[in-house]
């Protein structure tokens, strides 16, 4: 791939960020829960694909250290910088749309926070990068062959999220719509779908296997989105505000200063009408992630594409100008990605980027103690969980022996069971039971439920219509994740109605 140095360059550096500050915090959340899914592999997952469990798999042999998780979204964010210029390229762009799409692509908060830690969003911006870049060359050239490249892209990166399947039909009818019907009359087309169908067949085979659990993710999703455990918002089930709330988010995730790059990409693409496709594929996503309810972050792999583009026409706008005002304009958006940079990647010890938070005015005291909390809850999700262990270890062997020996500890969600089976075992704990996701599947490890450690109550009367006596014995606070969550409850609960296994299945509960 042929392309200005200075891409090459941003994109070397975007990755020697990522691998240098990687590690400054802890595991999140997500990673804890892959590790114990890395030690059951498998072909697919209640809430997932297997890639994210099969990296962290790759790393075992390490001790699955931070570094080694978030080694290959690290690598891949390069990826997505060098086919983001490459798109650029294929645009017409010369060495200064190439060096602004590098420089936008390698600030974006967005794509920096994706890159940062290992999650089932580990292929999506370079996948998507790469199959808008494939599906370019596709119109440009009319070589109906491109599908078979094309197909391995989706299919490898759906074996780590489903959503490219969402971004290659949008790209089809943005085809479709804008005049390309005629590279869609391809045998090709079809050779590329059946690769791509009977690649994903291991997987489609679990789902169908475990009654397509992924639906029911999905659906719990939809109906519990507002339900943080502190009272708080995530997106918001009613679609109006979440429509505002989803418009807003794709100016923070990409920086506010850089949306005159990618909005005037999206107007550029729709008047050329050999690329008009990208600007009816990408109104179609926002569309869809707005009726859906998701998550602002879900179509984050289409903007290197609409900064490539954005990039190419201030290139073309500026082409009879001097060459300072180009200079002026790189040196402006390096100095306007700055900002949130901090924000992003974990350049500041701790304590640092709290008072650069109070800085900038983002971090104000909430309750209920006035303190500052974390407002990146990527970077809220990596502390405390070691700390979190040894409270729960804490209110483990303050039991009696004899009853120790029957207590099963059962986490509520799959970030608590992941925590736990993680530090667990060098505070004294045993294996965690959990009826969230892929934890419920693995069972309840032989336990008859005469005494239950809980960790965490979502539905505390849950609890109480199964056991005779729950009692609160501890609890655990992270004043970091107040964003994300309140205090979490422990309780001992004895006296059981029914033995476990017959309780078991009123606790499961598939989704986030």
């Amino acid at each position: 791939m042929k392309l200005y140095p200075g891409a090459y360059a941003l994109a070397i550096a975007t990755v020697v960020a990522h691998l240098a500050f990687c590690h400054r915090f802890g595991y999140y959340r997500d990673e804890l829960y892959f590790i114990d899914c890395a030690k059951h592999l498998a072909w697919g997952y209640v809430d997932q694909p297997p890639m994210a469990p099969f990296v962290t798999w790759l790393t075992s042999p390490l001790g699955y250290p931070v570094w080694g998780l978030r080694f290959f979204p690290g690598v891949l964010a390069g990826v997505t910088v060098l086919f983001g210029c490459a798109i650029a390229r294929e645009l017409r762009g010369g060495a200064f749309a190439q060096t602004l799409a590098a420089l936008t692509m390698v600030l974006a908060p967005g794509l920096i926070g994706i890159a940062y830690g290992l999650s089932t969003e580990l292929l999506s911006p370079a996948a998507w990068t790469v199959l808008i870049y494939l599906t370019i060359r596709l119109v440009k050239t009319e070589d109906a062959r491109l599908y078979i490249p094309i197909a391995l892209v989706v299919t490898l990166a759906m074996y780590a999220k489903y959503s490219i399947a969402a971004c290659a039909v949008a790209l089809a009818i943005g085809l479709l719509l804008t005049g390309h019907a005629k590279v869609l009359r391809s045998r090709w087309l079809a050779i590329g779908i059946g690769v791509t169908v009977l690649l994903l067949l291991p997987n489609a085979l679990w789902q169908i296997r475990h009654g397509v659990p992924m639906l029911e993710v999905l659906h719990n999703d939809q109906l519990n989105r507002h339900a943080l455990s502190n009272g708080m918002a995530d997106e918001s089930p009613n679609r109006w505000i979440n429509a505002l709330y989803m418009f807003g988010l794709q100016f923070a995730y990409n920086n506010p200063l850089f949306a005159p790059v990618w909005i005037w990409g999206l107007v550029w693409l729709w008047g050329q009408m050999r690329y008009r496709f990208l600007t009816v594929a990408y109104l179609l996503l926002l569309g869809l992630l707005i009726i859906t309810i998701g998550r602002g972050y879900y179509i984050q792999g289409f903007y290197p594409a609409l900064f490539a583009a954005g990039s190419v026409a201030i290139e073309s706008a500026l082409r009879s100008k001097a060459a300072g005002s180009r200079i002026a304009v790189i040196i402006a958006a390096f100095i306007a990605g700055l900002p949130m940079f901090p924000l992003s990647l974990p350049v500041l010890a701790l304590p640092a980027y709290m008072a650069y938070e109070r800085a900038i005015g983002l971090s104000r005291p909430a309750p209920p103690d006035g303190k500052s909390h974390l407002i990146n809850p990527m970077f809220a999700d990596q502390l405390g969980w070691k700390t979190m262990t040894q409270t729960v270890a804490g209110a483990y062997w303050s039991l009696p022996s004899a009853q120790r020996k029957l207590t099963a500890v059962f986490a509520d969600r799959y970030a608590y069971a992941g925590a736990l089976d993680f530090y667990g075992p060098r505070y004294g704990l045993p294996a965690v039971i959990s009826p969230n996701n892929s934890y419920y599947l693995w069972g309840i490890h032989g336990y008859d439920g005469r005494s239950v450690l809980a960790v965490g109550a979502t539905d505390y009367r849950l609890l109480l219509h199964w056991f005779g006596s729950v009692r609160q014995i501890a609890v655990y606070r992270n004043d970091y994740r107040w964003m994300l969550e309140g205090p979490l409850p422990i309780y001992i609960c004895t006296l059981p109605r029914v033995p476990l296994r017959v309780m078991w299945p009123a606790f499961k509960y598939y989704g986030l």
